[in-house]
């Protein structure tokens, strides 16, 4: 995996690429109703070079420093190293062998490893979905859906889409009397409150985004452990 990634240097980049942790810090700064200076205060930054960092313009210049200002305006640190591309000691400390050391740099990930470590995360966070195909035997769709307390429900509705908070997921009309599309949805679905439970936060299903984070996730999930591979699909239009 290391050897695939392209190393960028961890210096000042643009906008695009500190705009997330920057944006996340100025929300968590002013709905706690601080200023610059008091947000900065006792973190070892200055306040112009916070408001820098929240414009996106400025990268932040230490894991300390993360913590720190998180800590100061009430963003999860956790959330705040993650926009930052850092890693927790515990997890820097898993993945510092010789084979992934190209892909670390201090306890920055280039952008390359932090997709692929994720790709990996999400097909580990599914695999005990995924028991069952090793010995000939779909996934249990429905099963999957009960043990993450979703309920799976037709739709008269066109799109799919979660209710309740995430309670309950629409299977959409489209679908129709096909068994199989049915289960496609339906394992769309458990994807996507699988990452949810997982990140803790409520499942969104936007079919209609394809090219987003979100659902590309979902669909990755969705084709690598919920639904039956292709000799298994043939099997069971045979029986």
């Amino acid at each position: 995996m290391a050897a695939q990634v392209e190393w960028k240097s961890s210096g000042v980049r643009g906008r695009a690429s500190h705009g997330p942790l920057g944006a996340s810090l100025r929300k968590a700064r002013e709905r706690a109703g601080l200023s610059l200076r008091a947000a900065a205060a006792g973190t070892g930054i200055s306040y112009s070079t916070l408001s820098r960092i929240e414009n996106g313009l400025l990268a932040m210049p230490s894991f300390d420093t993360a913590v720190a200002v998180a800590r100061n305006v009430g963003l999860d640190e956790r959330e705040a190293l993650r926009l930052a591309g850092w890693l927790a000691p515990p997890g820097s400390a898993e993945l510092a062998d010789p084979g992934l050391k190209r892909a670390l740099s201090g306890l920055r990930l280039s952008p390359g490893a932090v997709r692929a470590l994720r790709q990996v995360h999400l097909r580990e966070l599914a695999s005990e979905f995924s028991a069952g195909l090793g010995a000939g035997r779909p996934v249990d769709v429905r099963l999957a859906a009960k043990q993450l307390g979703l309920a799976l429900m037709a739709s008269c509705r066109s799109e799919a889409g979660f209710a309740n908070d995430g309670e309950s997921y629409r299977i959409p009309a489209v679908a129709g009397d096909s068994q199989m599309a049915q289960r496609l949805w339906s394992a769309h679905g458990v994807a996507h409150q699988l990452i949810a439970h997982d990140s803790r936060t409520v499942p969104v299903c936007r079919p209609q985004e394809r090219a987003s984070v979100a659902e590309r996730e979902a669909t990755y999930v969705t084709s690598r452990v919920l639904v039956p591979a292709a000799p298994l699909v043939l099997q069971r239009r045979l029986v």
